[in-house]
């Protein structure tokens, strides 16, 4: 391949960086915008998708797209592409990992402070008309707090740098793919789930979305949480038993939650944590920041022209479909 033959790309929707412009001009930018029902009917062209995380790029899906040689996941999660049937069809599929970690973080840390701070029910109160009571609005602080985290990847590492060293929280973390030694460089406290669990007034989930970590928090491991801890889950949907939360967050055991991410995803319209007033959810949006959006659509664009131009494009999931290039 080479870069003369890439002549269209397709977009799951329309960038909001000038990422494009690495492109040569005669590439044909393509969108789902432009094809509601279904959204993918004008990539039939495409030779490169830069995905998101709606649609599912299943075996069935790329049968219909005859020229599609790569597709670039614009973000970390890949459970929405079924890597196998693109190596069977001699697709290349890769992510982007790298580029979403400080808005994600960030906005990790600002639900955390929020849901402590009980800003939703405090903004509602103002919204109606009213002033309080502020009695009914007394949260908690968080420095000197343990911050459990599951899951210490990149995400993890940095919210568990900016809770560490800005709030002065304790950090506790369990990782299978952690050694001590990248512990203790960290600062950090390696421990077991259930150690983690025990000990976290804040725990946080960064953890990918696997049949070993399938509603990882249902109510049998909520319950071996703090009595007024928060749970937070800004990875995948299916880690958290969405019933199970409400029901823990209703009783008290948990004094509160913070939610980016849901399954089924979005919620169902009359789901009751769209508006609990001890639950802060927003839709799946913690890497839309103007800078994690640009890092992530430049790398994605990126991958496409490295694979055209022959060599091996950077978070290849599935290497194995170059073998021999």
């Amino acid at each position: 391949m080479s870069l003369d033959e890439l002549t269209h790309i397709w977009m799951e929707w329309p960038l909001l960086s000038d990422a494009l412009s690495l492109l040569p001009r005669h590439v044909i930018a393509l969108s789902a915008a432009q094809a509601p029902d279904p959204p993918w009917k004008t990539a039939r062209p495409a030779q490169a998708i830069l995905a998101g995380s709606l649609i599912r790029y299943n075996a069935e899906l790329l049968d219909q797209l005859p020229n599609l040689r790569i597709i670039v996941r614009v973000g970390i999660g890949i459970d929405n592409v079924d890597a196998q049937a693109c190596t069977e069809r001699g697709i290349a599929f890769c992510n982007t990992p790298d580029g979403p970690t400080e808005s994600t973080a960030e906005h990790t840390v600002a639900m955390i402070m929020a849901v402590a701070k009980r800003l939703k029910p405090g903004d509602a109160s103002i919204a109606a008309g009213g002033f309080g009571p502020r009695s009914a609005l007394v949260g908690n602080e968080v420095a000197g707090k343990t911050l459990g985290l599951v899951g210490f990847g990149r995400i993890g590492r940095r919210v568990a740098e900016i809770c560490r060293l800005g709030l002065g929280m304790k950090v506790v973390a369990t990782d299978p793919f952690v050694s001590p030694e990248e512990a203790e460089a960290h600062q950090i406290t390696l421990a077991d789930l259930d150690t983690v669990l025990a000990s976290a007034d804040f725990l946080s989930l960064h953890a990918p979305a696997i049949p070993e970590t399938y509603k990882l928090m249902n109510r049998e491991r909520i319950a071996k949480m703090k009595d007024g801890a928060y749970l937070f889950n800004l990875a995948r949907g299916p880690l958290v038993d969405e019933e199970a939360l409400l029901e823990a967050v209703n009783s008290g055991k948990l004094a509160g939650a913070g939610l980016d991410v849901f399954d089924p995803e979005p919620p169902a319209p009359d789901s009751p944590i769209r508006n609990h007033p001890n639950i802060i959810v927003t839709p799946h949006s913690a890497s839309v920041t103007v800078e994690g959006r640009s890092r992530m659509e430049h790398m994605a664009v990126q991958r496409v022209i490295d694979l055209f131009q022959g060599e091996i494009p950077a978070d290849l999931i599935n290497p194995e479909v170059l073998q021999g290039r």
